[in-house]
């Protein structure tokens, strides 16, 4: 068993729905010291993808792991899913009443940490109440991992719209939406394909579930390794793989628009910064986190350089600390931050509008974008002025000049 006696009381279908739905998680009793159990698991769970605060009373705690420290929960200013217990079960009853006063939904007391009475308090208010387990102990059981996709491509949904906007949404939390070898195959097909169909003109890349994507499945590439080659060619199809989505999305002729409302993380942020757009709720967390485990996030770190500026680029490479979604903003990262609640209605504002423009007029300044930005100055003032030329010529350039100057709605050909 995972768990204690009194943990027994919740089902494991219980422990596992809390745990896939929640995404904000405060943590009461965090510590900044490696050899604390609160440590590793506060660690655990952000690689996990989950928007971690930490709460610890001690003035001389600002940051831990390179989080913000709050002195208590009410002090929190941001909304809360869960709130984990890492303090003496005789506290518990006083931390469930500062739960319920934040609106949290579910109150969750460390192993060997239970109070009938917090139960009572936070069960009373509608809270969940788990206590006596830990979610690291149950995100690492195999039960945590074992569900397949009703589907075979149930964990990438698409959803078209009539003005041309695609939806694709990352659908497989039970590896937090990672970018399997099967993840990665749908994914480069959906955008293969909207880059053939006509009646797509913008792609929104959003996620189901507390993370947007937390990069590679470790599991995956670790059962790898028992290969005869130790995993050498499961890893170089998984990079080429991986490698290959990002410039799909590159040189799709259709802009391609991030909607991130979780924590993307490794492969994950890479996938946000090869985006053309890029929009965050507030609770979005950015990361490049392989440092911290051996493997330096080195194709992530393609996207990124080219997005943000190189000292900033390298801070997130060498630290492996989680990006808010403010700073990520004003690093370059994402475009801006919208309120959770506004964001997919921005995002598809933002792709309506595009998808408004002329689909040749958007392919044609797409590619000489990203063409002319790793072209020396001379030779990308030669290489647009001629994409200038060209672009003129076109029919719907004739139609739009035409109806600017006769002060009417342009009627685009799409030629």
């Amino acid at each position: 068993m995972t768990h204690t006696s009194h943990g027994e009381t919740y089902s494991d279908a219980y422990v596992r729905d809390i745990l896939g739905s929640v995404k904000t998680i405060a943590m009461v009793g965090a510590s900044a010291n490696p050899s604390k159990a609160s440590n590793g698991v506060l660690q655990f769970l952000i690689n996990a993808g989950y928007d971690m605060i930490p709460v610890n009373p001690r003035t001389d705690r600002t940051e831990i792991l390179g989080l913000k420290v709050y002195p208590s929960l009410k002090s929190i200013d941001r909304p809360v899913d869960m709130v984990e217990v890492f303090r003496p079960s005789a506290e518990l009853a006083g931390i469930a009443r500062e739960a319920v006063n934040i609106d949290a939904r579910v109150l969750w007391g460390q192993l060997d940490i239970y109070d009938d009475d917090a139960a009572r308090i936070a069960g009373d208010a509608g809270l969940k109440v788990v206590m006596d387990r830990c979610p690291k102990i149950e995100l690492a059981r195999p039960a945590m991992h074992s569900e397949q996709p009703a589907e075979s491509d149930g964990i990438l949904l698409q959803d078209r719209t009539s003005d041309g906007i695609l939806r694709l949404t990352l659908n497989d939390g039970a590896r937090r939406n990672a970018l399997s070898d099967s993840m990665l195959a749908r994914l480069r097909e959906a955008l293969d394909q909207a880059e053939l169909d006509a009646s797509v003109r913008v792609v929104v890349l959003a996620a189901n579930g507390p993370a947007f994507c937390a990069g590679h499945d470790l599991k995956e590439m670790t059962r790898a390794r028992q290969a005869a080659d130790a995993g050498r060619a499961f890893f170089a199809k998984t990079m080429t793989s991986c490698s290959g989505v990002m410039q799909a999305i590159i040189n799709n002729p259709k802009p391609v628009i991030a909607e991130v409302a979780g924590v993307a993380t490794a492969a994950g942020c890479q996938l946000v910064a090869s985006c053309d757009l890029a929009y965050a709720s507030p609770t979005a967390r950015f990361a490049t986190p392989g440092v911290n485990i051996g493997l330096f996030c080195s194709t992530p770190m393609v996207a990124i350089s080219r997005n943000v500026e190189n000292k900033f680029a390298m801070e997130m490479l060498l630290t492996g600390d989680l990006v808010e979604a403010q700073r990520a903003a004003e690093i370059g990262l994402v475009n801006r931050v919208i309120a959770a609640d506004e964001l997919t209605d921005y995002t598809t504002g933002i792709a309506r509008k595009i998808a408004a423009k002329s689909s040749m007029t958007l392919e044609t300044g797409k590619k000489a974008f990203y063409r002319q930005r790793e072209m020396p100055l001379e030779q990308a003032y030669e290489y647009t002025s001629h994409i200038m030329v060209e672009n003129m010529l076109k029919r719907d350039a004739e139609e739009g000049i035409s109806a600017f100057i006769e002060k009417r709605a342009p009627q685009w050909s799409d030629e």
